[in-house]
């Protein structure tokens, strides 16, 4: 062959080499960047998988949580119900004995039993302690009033109670440990009726009723449709009583 014809060759050759060349690198190229592009997308899918997966797994162990806490705040408030009642079956209780202990003041309807002195002149020879009102008397009628279903009684301003006393010191008066004077106004909230009966009734305060004819004691007897009696103000002795078992 002659020289110019290997020349030509040598060209054709050399052109078809860089050819396949340039294609090998294009597609080695293509290729890269095809798995460049892919691997990053699956890598992003697990990684949300998984948050997605995660957030699930705490969401379902908050659930738990928060129905453990429902539960226990069901039976926290069912607890507290329960001693919210006991509380106010006690508080209702002690509300009570308050009432009949006198250390509450007390409405309702009633008697007025009103007392004094006789305004009659006492004659020189007459003994003047027939014409006042003694201790006996208020007793008397505190008894009867009792007696008669009386709930609660006052001596002007002296509720009486269980250990209250009604004593004479000299001339005076003593209620609760408290110097009175006449007036004496007694206070009884009961039936109306029941107790005037009582102390309308000819076979009781025989004695109060007498005096009132023979000297002019002051004794009258009205209705009260609305009484208010204080509450008991003293204190208790208690010296050998102790809360049993």
């Amino acid at each position: 062959m002659s020289t110019r014809l290997w020349n030509g060759i040598g060209r054709h050759l050399s052109i078809l080499f860089v050819g396949l060349t340039l294609g090998l690198l294009v597609s080695l190229g293509w290729r890269s960047a095809s798995e460049t592009s892919v691997e990053p997308a699956v890598q992003q899918s697990s990684k949300i998988l998984f948050s997605i997966q995660r957030l699930e797994a705490e969401q379902q162990e908050l659930k738990s949580v928060l129905a453990e806490l429902r539960q226990e705040l069901a039976e926290r408030q069912q607890a507290a119900a329960a001693q919210t009642d006991r509380l106010q079956i006690l508080q209702v209780e002690l509300d009570r004995q308050r009432r009949l202990a006198g250390l509450t003041p007390m409405e309702g309807p009633g008697v007025r039993v009103t007392l004094d002195d006789s305004a009659v002149r006492i004659p020189p020879a007459a003994d003047p302690n027939a014409y006042i009102i003694h201790e006996y008397d208020l007793r008397d009628i505190v008894n009867l009033l009792w007696t008669a279903g009386a709930e609660a009684i006052a001596i002007n301003d002296e509720r009486l109670v269980s250990t209250s006393s009604v004593y004479c010191a000299g001339s005076t008066v003593m209620v609760n440990n408290t110097r009175l004077s006449p007036p004496y106004t007694i206070r009884a909230i009961g039936n109306p009726r029941v107790l005037q009966d009582f102390l309308n009734n000819p076979s009781y305060l025989k004695d109060l009723k007498e005096k009132k004819r023979l000297y002019g004691l002051d004794f009258v007897v009205q209705d009260a449709a609305g009484l208010t009696l204080p509450a008991y103000s003293g204190g208790f002795l208690v010296q050998h009583a102790r809360p049993g078992d």
